[in-house]
């Protein structure tokens, strides 16, 4: 009965486990792992819903776990990142000093390609940033009836300039290489 109900749910017990986790490429190792608990537990059950029921939880905690080993794992990560960059602040070597300076770099050829996008909007467009992202603590539809723009116009107005911006960026190779820095 177990793998009558596990064939047949397979598609809902994946969509479960693909809800919990953060990465889908562990939905089928997290799959593995759950039936192989069923399989070891030996339960039987009385109606096929108790058997369903009990399925869905075994699969549910299996992602759970799955999940929270993986926070952990990258949470000591993070913590033995976060020391090699503060012991290599006190002594740098030559690689951090190379990776810090194409970072600022990059960095500052980001800030000029979106400078000169900026100034080659139009003027709505550069209106709708500047309230954006000068409100001094006011609210935004607040900030769009003292100058008479309606919200949704606003709005549409920004993320065509973002859009544009980001389009010079991507053509230019900065987005890509902006957000593999990131990552590292």
């Amino acid at each position: 009965m177990l793998e009558r109900i596990w064939h047949r749910n397979q598609a809902i017990l994946g969509s479960i486990v693909r809800a919990v986790l953060i990465d889908p490429s562990g939905v089928e190792d997290v799959l593995q792992e759950a039936f192989a608990k069923l399989l070891r537990s030996g339960k039987s059950f009385a109606t096929e819903q108790e058997t369903y029921n009990y399925v869905r939880r075994v699969v549910l905690n299996t992602a759970i776990d799955h999940l929270r080993t993986a926070k952990r794992k990258t949470a000591r990560f993070v913590h033995s990142e976060n020391a090699l960059s503060s012991a290599s602040q006190k002594d740098p070597c030559p690689l951090t000093l190379l990776i810090r300076e194409e970072r600022e770099c990059l960095k500052k050829l980001v800030l000029k390609e979106v400078g000169d996008s900026l100034r080659d909007l139009s003027p709505q467009q550069q209106e709708a940033v500047d309230i954006l992202f000068n409100r001094n603590h006011k609210k935004i539809k607040e900030l769009c009836q003292e100058r008479g723009i309606p919200y949704s116009t606003l709005r549409s107005r920004a993320l065509s300039a973002i859009n544009q911006i980001r389009s010079r960026l991507i053509a230019n190779g900065l987005y890509q290489a902006l957000r593999e820095a990131n990552r590292k």
